[in-house]
């Protein structure tokens, strides 16, 4: 395979907070540093790309996507996308190959290929028949993901009706049981210390993304405070920079997170929420560290910080064993990042030559 260098960028790592180059080499990092290290480092026949201040984070992972939202993934800096089929999907393979995808499978369908179950909740939703599905998988050791009917516009009493479930399935199997699955609830609504302790002790897993206006009204920061671990969709409007802001700029200033947590929430932790046979099928790596597969995506910022639950600046810390890498600036006043390119096993996957997106896949 070939080897590319990649220098004049801003490398968001926390192994070397202030790695401006990175060098790919057989589909993984194989080296990240300073620039005037870069050349000592590189092969005489390596392709160089000057990044021009671009900066290079890992790929967002979606949690929460339909089959036809695969689609255009790499285009949103995406590699990793859990896709919720519907009863009468045969396969839900995006039409990008480079795009990994992670299939949850409809109640109504069989399918031994599926990382778990989707059970979609409704205000509606018989909860006999709903807990008796939530049991079955569990004792089958099969993964449950609660969706409410609606998404993140879905009113509160399904979001109960599915903690209710949860709770009763505790109550016969034992909580111990749900941790060793390890559920995964969709949260659109507040929740109550105690349901949050619940979600804690019982290991289940909380996604929540921002409504069509782009409001985030899950309770992010409570959540996580209560030690259980939150996954950030994209949402409606299928930006994943734009719902990393909704987390800073929550409607209720107590559930704002940081830049730095909800970015973790919109690509490390969708991996640790899933499976773990699918999850280690998976080539991507949490975190820019050498040895770690080379998929990452490449943007465009006006400008990049370490910022804090109420969209302002914090200082920078110059101590390297800080690891506070930097970020684009996410504050209302600041475009949104624009995307440029994503890497997939050491190669550009897809880049926006001249505004448009499209496949750049090439031979390595």
């Amino acid at each position: 395979m070939s080897a590319h260098l990649l220098t004049r960028g801003i490398i968001h790592s926390t192994t070397d907070p202030y790695a401006q180059a990175l060098l790919v080499r057989d589909g993984m990092i194989a080296w990240l540093g300073a620039d005037d290290s870069a050349d000592r480092v590189a092969d005489p026949g390596d392709e160089r790309r000057d990044l021009d201040g671009a900066v290079v984070v890992p790929v967002f992972v979606e949690p929460l996507a339909r089959p036809a939202d695969a689609r255009d993934a790499l285009s949103r800096g995406t590699a990793v996308v859990t896709v919720l089929a519907g009863p009468e999907d045969t396969g839900a393979a995006p039409a990008d190959e480079d795009v990994q995808t992670v299939v949850y499978r409809h109640a109504d369908r069989v399918d031994a290929e599926a990382a778990g179950v989707w059970l979609p909740v409704g205000t509606d939703t018989d909860p006999a028949t709903l807990t008796g599905l939530l049991t079955a998988s569990t004792q089958a050791g099969e993964q449950a993901y609660l969706v409410p009917d609606g998404g993140a516009d879905a009113g509160p009493a399904a979001q109960d009706v599915a903690l209710a479930a949860l709770r009763s399935v505790a109550e016969e199997v034992g909580t111990a049981a749900l941790g060793r699955v390890r559920h995964r609830l969709v949260v659109t609504h507040p929740v109550t210390a105690e349901d949050r302790a619940f979600l804690a002790a019982a290991g289940v897993s909380a996604t929540v993304v921002p409504d069509a206006d782009g409001v985030l009204h899950a309770p992010v920061a409570s959540l996580l405070a209560d030690a259980v671990s939150v996954c950030l969709g994209a949402g409606p409007a299928g930006d994943p920079w734009a719902a990393v802001r909704s987390a800073l700029s929550h409607p209720d200033p107590d559930e704002r997170i940081s830049a730095r947590s909800a970015f973790a929430a919109a690509t490390r932790t969708p991996l640790r929420a899933l499976p773990d046979a699918p999850a280690a099928g998976l080539s991507v790596a949490p975190r820019l560290t050498v040895s770690a597969p080379a998929v990452f995506g490449v943007w465009d910022a006006d400008a990049v910080a370490v910022q804090s639950p109420d969209g302002r600046v914090a200082a920078w810390s110059t101590d390297t064993r800080a690891g506070t890498p930097l970020l684009p600036a996410l504050d209302a006043e600041t475009a949104l990042p624009r995307w440029r390119a994503t890497w997939v096993d050491g190669r550009i996957a897809a880049e926006d030559v001249a505004g448009d997106a499209r496949d750049a896949a090439t031979p390595a």
